[in-house]
C-alpha cells in the first residue's frame, strides 16, 4: 500500500511539472516577437560631436538606413551659448528633420535646414537626432552633412 501511494504521489508531481510546462511554454508563445528592424536594447550609442581647439562649429557626415532610421549625435554646450544646427541633406531629393533636446530633455526641431537657432537655458550635453522627413521624400536610406555652430556667451558680447 505504502509503495502504491508513493507511486500515485509520484505520478501527481509529474503531472503537476508538465502542466507547469505547458503553460510556462504557452506564455513564452504568445509573447509578441520584436518588429524587424527593431533595436534592442543595445541600441547605437549617439556620436559625440567634438570641436576642434577655437574652432566654434564642426560638421559630420551621416548616413540613416532601414535599420537605423535615426541617427544620433552628442554635443556638449553651457547655458548661455548660442545654437544653431543644420541639416544638409547630401542625396539627391531627400528631405530632412531633427529634434535637438536639452540636457533635462526638452525637445526643440522641425523639418531640415536650420532646425534649431537658439540661445541655450542649460549647461551639459545636448542630443541632436537626425532623420528622413516623411513627408517630402521616402528613401531606404540617405546621406546628410550635420553642422553645428556654437557661440560662446563670452563672444556674443
Amino acid at each position: 500500500m505504502k509503495r502504491l501511494m508513493k507511486d500515485a504521489r509520484s505520478i501527481t508531481i509529474r503531472i503537476a511539472l508538465s502542466q507547469s510546462l505547458v503553460v510556462i511554454t504557452l506564455f513564452l508563445v504568445t509573447l509578441p516577437a520584436p518588429a524587424f528592424g527593431q533595436t534592442s536594447a543595445r541600441a547605437k550609442v549617439p556620436q559625440r560631436i567634438k570641436f576642434t581647439t577655437g574652432a566654434i562649429s564642426a560638421q559630420v557626415s551621416g548616413q540613416f538606413t532601414r535599420l537605423n532610421p535615426r541617427v544620433r549625435y552628442v554635443i556638449r554646450a553651457k547655458k548661455g551659448d548660442h545654437i544653431v544646427v543644420n541639416v544638409i541633406p547630401v542625396t539627391k531629393g531627400l528631405t530632412m528633420a531633427g529634434i535637438v533636446a536639452s540636457p533635462s530633455g526638452q525637445g526643440d526641431g522641425g523639418p531640415g535646414g536650420i532646425i534649431m537657432n537658439a540661445d541655450l537655458t542649460e549647461s551639459g550635453d545636448y542630443t541632436i537626432e537626425v532623420s528622413q522627413h516623411t513627408m517630402g521624400s521616402n528613401y531606404s536610406s540617405g546621406n546628410f552633412i550635420l553642422e553645428v555652430v556654437i557661440t560662446p556667451a563670452w563672444l556674443k558680447s
